[in-house]
């Protein structure tokens, strides 16, 4: 191996740990999260020419730290749990959901002349309005989009989504106020747990062998149905599937916490697609990408918001479940602290860890539609 190969994996697997470290210490402004921290120095990298990228062996490195960290954050999918929750939180994320997916596939029709891979990208995006970053990029994978579209789609999120998200935690509360009925207080559905205790290195190491388990044995299917190792949109539909089916086992469930092993493996993910991503490719590309992100993300929260309206819910079920379907789970619980309402953190969160398992499943088949209908 090359010395710039190995200081691209070196980089690729312990820029996570500082960036997770980071993190916990509080030394990150609330606009920049782990994930964007570590796209930035992967892109930082690359669009400096610091070393020789192998494109090949990034690639391998990306798919493969997704294949693995995808498991383990389904693995904290509770399916069962969701009927004690609040039953207004989950139809409020499914109303965002359909909002998503109606209002990316009507972008990527408005942009079908323009832009020819607008049925991957409204894919990918039908992904980030459900489930937040980790569906954006199993979506990529499955869709076999270029690197650089994961990339500037985060990018995207991170000048569009950044600014709605700060929007969520100062003023715009205020404003929901307005035209959103109050959030009743007391309801025993809103208590949150106490936070799961952080596994120990034990339990990371058996939750490590049932991920590979489900990447073997969802590469044995794929391998047996299509004839190749690597299929992608297969794959990844055989890793979400397999990983939400174990999540009903007593198993998974008795292994602890497993999202932060997974968002270890998505931030490896993150740095190595970071050093694919040139951006003197894609200047043109990436203007046009922004403007229909721009497009869709507008057009998604303008008709939620009305979805919400129409139905009577809440102001706060209605921020936090367009929070669990845009940002995830980590977001939920800084947004809540905002709106000093802890009472709705766990259905919350537990929407979020949902949009997981189904934004897969959502963003591939609008993909796939919208290049049969429209493509």
């Amino acid at each position: 191996m090359l010395p710039s190969d190995l200081l691209s994996v070196a980089l690729a697997i312990l820029f996570p740990l500082v960036a997770e470290w980071a993190a916990r210490r509080g030394w990150l402004p609330r606009w920049l999260s782990s994930i964007i921290l570590c796209y930035g120095i992967g892109i930082a990298i690359a669009n400096l020419r610091l070393w020789t990228i192998d494109k090949a062996l990034l690639e391998g490195l990306a798919g493969g730290g997704m294949l693995v960290g995808l498991p383990l954050l389904l693995f904290s999918v509770r399916i069962r749990d969701l009927s004690r929750y609040g039953s207004t939180m989950l139809w409020s994320f499914l109303l965002c959901c359909i909002a998503g997916v109606a209002c990316t596939a009507a972008t990527a029709v408005l942009f079908r002349h323009s832009m020819t891979d607008g049925w991957r990208i409204a894919g990918m995006l039908t992904g980030l309005y459900t489930g937040g970053t980790p569906n954006v990029q199993a979506i990529g994978i499955a869709l076999e989009a270029p690197p650089e579209y994961v990339v500037l789609i985060q990018a995207a999120d991170v000048l569009l989504g950044g600014s709605y998200l700060i929007g969520l935690v100062s003023f715009l509360p205020a404003l929901y106020g307005k035209f959103f009925a109050p959030t009743p207080a007391g309801r025993t559905e809103d208590e949150g747990p106490a936070g799961p205790r952080a596994p120990s290195w034990p339990q990371r190491g058996v939750q490590l062998v049932w991920s590979l388990g489900v990447v073997v044995v969802s590469l044995l299917v794929s391998r047996g149905l299509t004839g190749t190792w690597f299929a992608p949109t297969m794959l990844i539909l055989m890793v979400t599937t397999l990983s939400i089916l174990l999540t009903l086992t007593p198993a998974v469930r008795r292994m602890g916490d497993s999202y932060p092993l997974g968002e270890y493996f998505v931030l490896v993910f993150c740095v190595s697609l970071g050093l694919l991503a040139d951006f003197r490719q894609l200047a043109a590309e990436g203007a046009e990408l922004l403007l229909f992100s721009a497009v869709a993300l507008g057009a998604t929260t303008v008709l939620h918001l009305l979805l919400a309206k129409v139905t009577n819910i809440d102001r706060d079920t209605v921020i936090l479940s367009s929070v669990a379907a845009f940002y995830g789970p980590v977001f939920v619980v800084q947004v809540a602290a905002a709106l000093r309402n802890t009472r709705l953190l766990a259905a919350g969160v537990a929407v979020s860890l949902l949009g997981f398992g189904i934004g897969n499943y959502l963003g591939i088949g609008i993909a796939y539609a919208l290049r049969w209908a429209v493509y």
